[in-house]
């Protein structure tokens, strides 16, 4: 997780039970997750970006040059004599102990990092690479996070000891008394904290279904609810893609470095904290539902995607892209699995089990005439709206317990039978409120 928090599941406990499918629900639902799912506790990873007060300390800044120093001295040897980590041990080791004087348990990560960083590069081949950032991959027995002080204690030499105050927020002190931290990163401004949570993944009483689309999420559940949550960030890039374009233009050195960077931080945030409360409303809303989400990978080479056609002006064939540069930049330009990664870690974090499935037709398809849909946004034929087909495909009408009723409802009315929300109107605190009294009633 993208400063952009993110989640990751990680290998199931011992203890299993078969899941049952939720009252009103065919059983043959259960193939929606997989056919047959065991469910038990789960951990979860929360990546936690906490800002320090050691910025520009001495010690801080020797200890981030240094690391960086070794990470790059282990990449040359490993592209020399090889990178398994027993050849980077045996080129390094001794090389770091007797230049430095850190603890030892230091000297490992850099050439962890520096296996990491070569394999990357392998992957997709440039130039030779490099470390530039300054960061520490600290184990986790060297440190301590202390959560009453909001205080990172950490042994950078022996019997040297060292306090970074953080800026905890009671959110992550929640995080961090109830889950494990095994290792972090620290930054020249903040510390990476991955924080593993055991979840009780609860059996779902129905289904939900999340259609993420350029400007909006629509959910259906398999009970009848159904919403459509405006975000507002098609229009946000536009204004920001104006104001660079100007800035671009009219303005030269440094100024404008320093507007841009201004600019982009801004859109950032703003588009951040769209999504937080978009996705949190969500999650706690409809806590105790299985989401099933779209399988979207491989939507930005689809976006990006070219064709070879023969060029009368050069006289040679050659690779044209198949969508326009504007359409790219939209689309290229939209957080899907961002939005998507929100969702599945703060459904896990409440108990919610979360399946991806094939998106395939999901759009085009009608889900309640199977007319042909395509660009439209409803069906031609029977007035569906095309975001609520694609939840109601995902669901898959008949075999999930969707109900008849809610397929007629939006046929007749279109987007009017929709509850319509808009993100930036969501009242987290007022929600989080909503959501304790309930669990206490």
């Amino acid at each position: 997780m993208n400063a952009e928090s993110g989640s990751e599941p990680v290998s199931p406990c011992p203890e299993r039970k078969e899941l049952q499918p939720a009252k009103g629900v065919n059983s043959s639902s259960e193939s929606l997750l997989n056919t047959h799912i065991l469910i038990n506790m789960m951990e979860v990873t929360i990546s936690a970006v906490v800002r320090h007060k050691a910025e520009g300390r001495k010690d801080i800044d020797e200890l981030l040059n240094s690391f960086r120093d070794m990470v790059n001295y282990a990449i040359k040897k490993g592209l020399e004599k090889g990178y398994s980590l027993k050849k980077l041990h045996a080129e390094c080791y001794q090389t770091f102990k007797s230049k430095y004087d850190f603890h030892t348990h230091i000297y490992p990560q850099a050439y962890r990092v520096a296996q990491s960083i070569i394999k990357s590069w392998k992957s997709r081949k440039g130039k030779e690479p490099v470390m530039r950032k300054k960061i520490v991959r600290v184990p986790k027995t060297i440190f301590e996070v202390d959560v009453e002080r909001s205080v990172l204690a950490l042994t950078i030499r022996p019997k040297e000891r060292i306090e970074i105050p953080l800026e905890l927020s009671d959110h992550h002190k929640e995080l961090l008394s109830e889950g494990e931290v095994k290792e972090i990163l620290l930054g020249e401004r903040f510390v990476y904290i991955p924080i593993r949570v055991h979840v009780d993944l609860s059996e779902p009483r129905g289904f939900v279904a999340v259609d993420v689309n350029e400007d909006n999420i629509t959910y259906v559940t398999s009970d009848g609810k159904a919403a459509k949550i405006y975000l507002g960030i098609k229009r946000i890039r536009e204004s920001y893609y104006e104001k660079r374009k100007k800035i671009q233009k009219e303005v030269k050195g440094k100024k404008r470095d320093r507007l841009l960077r201004k600019y982009a931080k801004r859109e950032k945030n703003r588009i951040k904290d769209i999504l937080h409360k978009a996705t949190r409303f969500i999650a706690d809303t409809l806590k105790g539902y299985g989401f099933i989400l779209e399988n979207l990978k491989g939507l930005r080479k689809s976006a990006n995607k070219k064709v070879k056609k023969y060029n009368k002006k050069s006289k040679r064939v050659q690779e044209v892209s198949v969508r326009t540069k504007k359409m790219k930049r939209r689309l290229n330009s939209l957080p899907f699995h961002r939005i998507q990664s929100y969702i599945e870690y703060k459904a896990l974090l409440n108990g919610s089990l979360v399946d991806y499935k094939s998106p395939h037709n999901t759009s085009k398809i009608c889900a309640r005439c199977r007319g042909l849909v395509n660009s439209l946004r409803a069906c031609p034929y029977c007035g569906l709206d095309r975001d609520v087909s694609a939840c109601l495909n995902l669901l898959d009408v008949g075999r999930c317990g969707a109900p008849e009723r809610l397929s007629v409802e939006v046929m007749k009315a279109g987007c009017r039978g929709v509850e319509t929300i808009n993100a930036y109107e969501v009242n987290l605190l007022e929600l989080r409120r909503q959501s304790e009294s309930s669990v206490v009633g």
